[in-house]
């Protein structure tokens, strides 16, 4: 996860969950899901989810969430999060 000078730091957020294509161009291509929040984009993985795909987080595609977690660079990994709309 952190890299050797990578920061990580716990935050929390609130943000619209989207879906959009990551790593264009690489062999990780894929469709990922981020946490928008005021300008920011995050790439969002769960505590021992699946880094491809996971089935819980799709759940949350255009959901409006509370977010906590750690950030890694560009990614935040969820410790917790709550649906503020349904």
């Amino acid at each position: 996860m952190a890299g050797p000078e990578s920061v990580v730091i716990m935050a929390e957020f609130k943000g619209q969950v989207v879906k959009r294509p990551f790593a264009v161009g690489s062999k990780s291509e894929r469709e990922g899901i981020f946490l928008e929040s005021k300008g920011d984009r995050y790439l969002l993985r769960q505590m021992g989810g699946n880094p491809y795909r996971d089935e819980e987080l799709e759940k949350l595609v255009g959901k409006t969430i509370k977010a906590e977690g750690e950030i890694d660079d560009y990614m935040l990994m969820l410790s917790d999060w709550k649906i503020l709309d349904d």
